[in-house]
């Protein structure tokens, strides 16, 4: 019941924003109109940083859609207050705003509730105090502030009709905490351009992912880690030279995150993927027999997995903790000992070998760093049957109850084999799973049924990958990757509402992308071209979809080692595959032909609506609102890229398609008859 009463929570306390709302006749304060500020925007006298930040946003906003300037003051120096004065937006925590401390201790609901909301939750709220009006946004924590203040400027602090321009908030009183209490990314930052993300770059990464609410990070490290007490067995796609942060970098990077109030978790694989599995060229023993990467029953293995970890934390001693991924994506080692059969249903010594390695570490760990947090990826995956007749594997999951410990569920896993191998749901082995997937790769409806359903079974919190390597949007080749850009700014922004209310259905998100978009006044179909036009960057899959084949066939697809694919001509892919092997002949000749047929109907179907959009945008980026004119500024970056690349490809015709597609039926017509 743990899931559903958390969402049904939410909801109620939504509801109750939405009936004050409606209710009021005349809003509570104008804070803006007429090019000129009827408010400040207050904070205590040492702010920490998201205060600043908290502070800085709603200023922002009221001056950008008003055309006034708000001032920025501490609530120290506010002048004495009397009725015709202006509102004050206090933003702030009990510890650093003594007002704030004093509403929190009033009767309970609204502020009265701020002490028992936890370390994300945060109260918005609209009193009278000593003859001034106050907007009062505040959490427990600075992080908590940042997130109210981000709300209130989306959906509370709202622009008016008029040439007056006013922006004003209605009588309000909400209190949210979110349904998924972790929101922590999966940066995969070894492939594409990654590596070459330096400090600043990953700085500007988390300020974005702050703003959708994240409050842990796992961080991909250590295949990139340069070791202290070990050889340099760093490999990389394109050279290791191409990687830019160092290990006092990551430190940095862990204390900046820790400013934005997120955990930050270093790692990468065990028994694989680099790290400690580099290592098998001085101890060949330690190889898996039939599979990539380390056994993991092997004692060496299992040693020198566990000294490199240990030594990557010592090192980069501003991390939070660590987490694995463990080589299973590599199929079982075939070796006698991982094969040897432990229970009558399916479970071998390799699945027990992983979870002794975990349990062996976890206890060295926490016994040099008590506070130290450990998250393990488990990947149950039928077609390869790894772990999915495995109980004894999750039987020693569920026998670890220690809340430093995560479990990151991947590859769509809701259940486990339990005893006797009966499947029965992941809460049932432990109260603290993260559920893993590619929000960026999913429709709106899939990302807010997966995090329902996590949700409702129990789960704690939710991972998204952040892999901006793998194609699912334009800027595989950008450094920074630019969070504020389609389709992933629509992407971060729907997983974050999902996540704190998982009951929100797909209209009443869009109901709140027109206040975030474009004003309670504004154009209903902004939001759905905004809506489209993720649509159109993501159809398909996650490996094959418009993104990837516009910008492979323009030259723009980043490899893994950095660089860009060179431009896939139906000439250049046909010469290339003259020396494949019969299987790999037509994999690509298969790959090219969907390409072609993917362009084409971007050509004959897409492009009108995209021609339409943006003769929308052009027009609001004139008369719009300022929402509007952000909004459609968002919308032209997006359709100009599609167009250039469109062009870049060398086919921007129906005509020039269907030539290259004739062409391709001829050569690989061709190569038939000579083969």
């Amino acid at each position: 019941m743990v899931g559903p009463v958390r969402c049904l929570g939410v909801v109620l306390l939504v509801a109750c924003q939405v009936h004050v709302g409606q209710a009021a006749k005349k809003p509570f304060a104008v804070l803006a109109a007429d090019g000129k500020s009827r408010c400040v925007v207050a904070t205590g006298d040492k702010p920490q940083l998201m205060e600043r930040r908290a502070a800085a946003e709603l200023a922002s906003v009221i001056s950008r859609d008003s055309g006034a300037k708000v001032p920025v003051l501490k609530y120290s120096e506010l002048p004495q207050a009397t009725p015709e004065g202006p509102a004050v937006i206090l933003v702030g925590t009990p510890d650093s705003v003594s007002v704030i401390a004093s509403l929190a201790g009033g009767p309970s609901g609204g502020l009265g509730d701020l002490p028992l909301l936890g370390g994300d939750g945060y109260v918005v709220e609209t009193v009278t105090r000593d003859k001034r009006k106050l907007l009062v946004v505040a959490g427990q924590t600075p992080r908590a502030v940042f997130y109210g203040a981000i709300h209130a400027g989306e959906q509370l602090v709202l622009p008016g009709a008029g040439p007056s321009r006013p922006v004003a908030v209605n009588s309000t009183r909400i209190v949210r905490t979110p349904a998924m209490k972790e929101r922590a990314p999966y940066l995969l930052n070894l492939s594409g351009r990654g590596p070459e993300f330096g400090l600043e770059d990953w700085k500007t990464v988390l300020d974005g992912l702050a703003r959708e609410s994240h409050n842990r990070i796992y961080f991909w490290w250590q295949s990139l880690y340069k070791p202290r007490d070990f050889p340099d067995r760093r490999i990389l796609d394109g050279g290791v030279e191409r990687i830019r942060m160092t290990n006092q970098d990551v430190n940095e990077l862990a204390r900046y995150a820790h400013q934005l109030g997120m955990e930050f978790l270093v790692g990468g694989g065990a028994f694989s993927w680099g790290g400690a599995a580099a290592l098998i060229k001085e101890f060949p023993a330690t190889k898996a027999v039939k599979a990539g990467g380390m056994c993991p029953s092997h004692p060496k293995a299992r040693e020198l997995q566990l000294k490199f970890s240990l030594e990557m934390l010592e090192v980069i001693n501003e991390a939070d903790g660590i987490w694995f991924e463990p080589r299973d994506e590599h199929g079982e080692c075939r070796c006698e000992v991982c094969q040897k059969a432990v229970d009558p249903f399916g479970s071998k010594q390799y699945g027990q070998s992983e979870m002794e390695f975990l349990k062996d570490f976890c206890k060295l760990l926490w016994a040099k760093r008590p506070k130290a947090q450990v998250a393990w990826l488990v990947e149950l995956y039928k077609p390869s049957k790894m772990h999915s007749e495995d109980p004894a594997y999750f039987q020693r999951l569920k026998e670890i109850e220690d809340p430093r410990l995560h479990w990151i569920v991947v590859w769509g896993a809701w259940e486990f084999p339990g005893p006797g191998g009966k499947y029965l749901p992941a809460a049932y082995f432990s109260r603290h799973n993260i559920r893993w997937s590619k929000p960026y790769a999913e429709p709106l409806e899939t990302i807010r049924k997966d995090v329902f359903r996590a949700s409702r079974e129990g789960f704690l919190g939710f991972c998204p990958t952040f892999e901006p390597c793998f194609g699912v949007d334009f800027h595989g080749l950008t450094i920074p990757y630019p969070t504020d850009k389609l389709p992933y700014e629509l992407t971060s922004y729907a997983f974050r509402e999902f996540c704190w209310q998982p009951t929100l259905s797909i209209d009443g998100l869009k109901q709140r992308m027109r206040n975030r978009y474009c004003g309670p006044h504004g154009s209903k179909q902004l939001v759905e071209d905004v809506i489209f036009l993720r649509a159109f960057a993501i159809r398909g899959n996650w490996t094959q979809n418009t993104s990837s084949t516009l910008t492979k066939l323009a030259g723009e697809m980043v490899g893994y080692d950095g660089k860009a694919f060179k431009n896939t001509s139906v000439a250049g892919a046909l010469a290339a595959a003259k020396n494949y092997n019969k299987s790999d002949k037509k994999i690509t000749y298969d790959r090219l032909a969907k390409q072609l047929a993917q362009l084409r109907s971007i050509l004959v179907k897409d492009l009108p609506r995209i021609d339409q959009i943006e003769s929308r945008c052009l027009k609001l980026a004139r008369t719009g609102t300022p929402r509007e004119r952000k909004t459609a500024a968002l919308c032209l970056d997006f359709t100009r890229t599609t167009k250039r690349l469109i062009k870049k490809s060398g086919m921007d015709s129906v005509q020039k398609v269907g030539q290259q597609i004739e062409d391709f039926r001829k050569a690989v017509g061709a190569n038939k008859k000579t083969n």
